[in-house]
């Protein structure tokens, strides 16, 4: 006899009705938690196999309790992918510490207007253990981020404080580097000195620029803000011509919210016919592989986004096994190279 098959791929429920089943009792067959009656369990074993249904990701998790997978989801505004040297180094950490324990790392990146969203459906679908999760501003999505907490899925949020009981947060000292940045210009006698940074609001950066903030107004130096469009060489490139054009009073320092622009300043500055740092001087942050290669190689504020990847990936992990969800901050550390140096003479 032939067998009517749904035109799409067949749902559970699907299986239910052909079964004569509630989908609650072919949830439980799928899963193993209760113990399926003969007559209900053949006839949805038989339903399973005319529909030729194959069970998603969730359900087999759930039976075998474990998606043996930690899902990474990025928030990409600029859609930069993976060329976001941070996101990079944070991903080699993660997926070193997920092998070494017989996990996989599942990575999504997203729009902004779709992150929470995303993480919700990977939460629901029980398709990771754990979920690291970096997006613009949580505290702007607390009704979401309750809900993501609420289903059981241990999460940690990267770069950014949580604020919901039963998320876990990595975090680093940015404001604490940010300080010693200022504090080493300063030292070399500057005392006007440009922060440059992306337009898109994140976490990092903002503190960063609060840090700065902080310390160059109990230096009593200038304080200049300029802003590039996204955090990319080229943005950076664009921004310093821009600004130089404009025939205002010059800084003597910048400060870029990270490497790359710090990088794109740098470029910008030697084709303008300006010496780093004798004209002057230019301090990154992150400090990413490049940084110490170039020429002249960044001074920078190290930021160990590999370790960070290692120990949201370790918390997730021990949290599954009942441990107090930790909130770990890492050091952010100046490290002085050929970008910075003395102040130009008056």
């Amino acid at each position: 006899m032939a067998v009517n098959r749904p035109s799409s791929r067949p749902t559970l429920k699907d299986v239910a009705d052909r079964a004569d089943v509630s989908p609650q009792t072919v949830s439980n067959y799928l899963s193993g938690r209760h113990a399926t009656r003969s007559g209900p369990r053949e006839r949805i074993e038989l339903a399973i196999r005319e529909l030729d249904y194959r069970p998603n990701a969730a359900a087999r998790a759930l039976r075998s309790r474990r998606a043996d997978t930690i899902a990474l989801v990025l928030e990409d505004p600029n859609a930069l992918g993976l060329h976001e040297y941070f996101h990079m180094e944070f991903l080699n950490g993660a997926t070193a510490a997920a092998h070494a324990a017989g996990n996989n790392l599942m990575v999504t990146l997203t729009r902004p207007d779709e992150t929470l969203e995303r993480a919700l459906r990977i939460a629901r679908e029980g398709r990771a253990d754990g979920l690291a999760l970096s997006l613009g501003d949580a505290s702007a999505a607390a009704a979401e981020m309750r809900e993501l907490a609420g289903i059981g899925l241990p999460v940690v949020l990267l770069q950014q404080t949580a604020s919901v009981p039963g998320v876990s947060s990595i975090t680093a000292e940015d404001e604490v580097g940010a300080a010693a940045a200022v504090a080493h210009l300063v030292g070399h006698g500057h005392r006007r000195i440009a922060w440059l940074c992306g337009r898109e609001l994140w976490p990092g950066p903002e503190r960063r620029f609060a840090g700065v903030r902080e310390a160059a107004a109990a230096a009593d130096v200038d304080l200049v803000g300029w802003t590039c469009e996204d955090f990319t060489v080229r943005s950076a490139r664009e921004a310093v011509a821009a600004e130089l054009a404009g025939h205002g009073a010059a800084p003597t320092a910048v400060i870029a919210a990270n490497d790359m622009i710090a990088l794109g300043v740098v470029q910008q500055l030697q084709e303008e016919g300006l010496g780093v740092p004798d004209d002057i001087s230019v301090v990154g942050f992150n400090d990413f592989d490049f940084s110490s290669w170039v020429r002249p190689s960044l001074t920078t504020v190290r930021i160990p986004a590999a370790a960070m990847g290692r120990r949201a990936v370790e918390v997730l992990l021990a949290a599954e096994d009942g441990a107090v969800p930790e909130a770990p901050v890492f050091p952010a550390e100046l490290v002085v190279r050929e970008s910075s140096g003395p102040a130009p003479a008056a």
